[in-house]
């Protein structure tokens, strides 16, 4: 769908489609719509931080070779003056915002989870809470609903069916609505059968 007919659709913030444009596109390393979204965020007045945020939040779900691709790409359409850093809650407060986080997107769950994730590798557990929760996720240049939208488009994107309705869930608890989730998934895969099927698959919230 085209980039200013989705960013003209109701129902969801366009600040908020624009990220979900452009991490979709890091994805699909779609090089051409990450530009446009970048162009298009620097022209609209949006937080250039924003789509910093939105990056290094794709190193989660689409690699670091990816996410260099996508600085590069980035860095072409909107170059910043000074090579941006920081924005992390101090390293002492990362384990617990971690934790605090992780239980709040899984909810009654997140106990249940942890331990799958630990039988899996125990560092593989701890990676998860401190650092993709505690030192990404929990960073606090985009809040947690937003966040939890982004993995949405991520996780449908690349087809993580299992992992997008534990994060739908997670979306609500953060405090996105049904409809915000519906309007995700139309930007991943256009308004049909498939965003529909995709989300008549969100379960019962707790």
């Amino acid at each position: 769908m085209d980039l200013d007919v989705l960013l003209a659709r109701p129902g969801l913030d366009p600040s908020i489609r624009l990220l979900a444009i452009g991490l979709t596109a890091v994805w699909r390393a779609d090089w051409n719509q990450l530009r446009r979204c970048a162009e298009h965020g620097a022209a609209s007045g949006q937080s250039r931080a924003d789509f910093e945020e939105m990056l290094l939040q794709a190193v989660l779900f689409c690699g670091f070779p990816r996410v260099v691709s996508a600085f590069e790409e980035f860095e072409k359409a909107w170059p910043a003056p000074t090579p941006p850093s920081g924005g992390e809650l101090p390293e002492a407060e990362q384990r617990a915002a971690g934790e605090q986080l992780f239980a709040t997107v899984y909810g009654k769950n997140a106990p249940q989870v942890g331990q799958m994730l630990e039988s899996y590798h125990a560092d593989f557990h701890r990676f998860a809470i401190e650092v993709a929760y505690g030192r990404v996720l929990s960073r606090p240049g985009l809040s947690g609903r937003i966040r939890e939208l982004l993995a949405i488009a991520a996780l449908a994107a690349s087809e993580q069916l299992r992992q997008y309705a534990g994060h739908a869930r997670g979306a609500i608890h953060l405090g996105a609505t049904r409809d915000e989730i519906r309007e995700i998934l139309i930007t991943v895969f256009g308004a049909g059968e498939k965003a529909e099927d995709w989300f008549a698959r969100i379960p019962a919230t707790d």
